[in-house]
């Protein structure tokens, strides 16, 4: 049987470059090949580089710089439609450590100038006069996982109408209330590092099996538009149809 095929974008890893998390990447390679999935990985190193957003299943974002979210985040909304069309197709954005600013509504900066965010997750940040480090473990709330790893506390997130990815059993979290993270159907942002999807494998597996399954279900849509027109033609013909009897 050939192999499942899925596409994992890998955004600007030598701009976005803090924490060691291309580790994830490599990650998501390793449990791809114990799982028989073949992941393409595609580098976009260049503001200019456009992504083919109909063809990944996965985009990952690692911790960069807060100054560099602004040109991130214009490069981002050049391909505004297709990206919006991305995230109503249930597929994988996922964001770390300080580039959950690139996906928040704002983030206030400690001189108290403003960095506009994509608004994708209806969070807010604060930059932080003192760095916090610590250890993170949390539940995530949609599947129950447990997930450990450390944490490098740049910002402080506040969840608005955004959902929490998880509850903190222990450590920080967005604000040190008690919430990890955020999410929006397949929009991911987490604080946790460690490289987070190393030392967390099973989460890096439930998310390309998930990814599988949208591509699955996204191709059946596709595939069966016209028989699915046709079926509705045909079930409202029948409707208005005297019955036999």
């Amino acid at each position: 049987m050939d192999k499942i095929e899925l596409k994992l974008v890998w955004l600007y890893p030598d701009i976005l470059n803090l924490h060691g998390e291309r580790g994830s990447v490599q990650a998501f390679q390793k449990v791809a090949e114990n799982l028989g999935i073949s992941l393409e990985i595609e580098r976009i190193d260049n503001y200019t580089d456009k992504i083919d957003f109909e063809n990944t299943d996965i985009i990952f974002c690692p911790p960069g710089e807060l100054k560099v979210i602004p040109e991130v985040k214009k490069s981002l909304e050049i391909q505004k439609e297709e990206l919006e069309q991305y995230i109503k197709d249930r597929k994988y954005l996922i964001a770390v450590g300080t580039t959950g600013s690139l996906l928040a509504k704002e983030t206030i900066r400690e001189d108290n100038t403003k960095i506009e965010g994509l608004g994708i997750l209806d969070i807010t940040g604060q930059e932080r006069k003192m760095v916090l480090g610590d250890d993170l473990h949390f539940l995530i709330e949609k599947t129950k996982q447990e997930i450990i790893g450390s944490q490098i506390q740049m910002i402080d997130f506040t969840l608005h109408k955004a959902q929490p990815l998880g509850e903190t059993i222990y450590g920080y979290g967005n604000s040190g209330a008690g919430n990890e993270g955020a999410r929006n159907l397949n929009v991911i942002f987490t604080n946790c590092l460690g490289p987070v999807f190393v030392k967390n494998p099973w989460w890096t597996e439930a998310i390309l099996k998930d990814a599988v399954l949208n591509k699955i279900s996204l191709f059946s849509k596709e595939e069966y538009t016209i028989e699915n027109k046709s079926f509705e033609t045909t079930k409202d013909f029948i409707k208005r149809k005297p019955q036999i009897t």
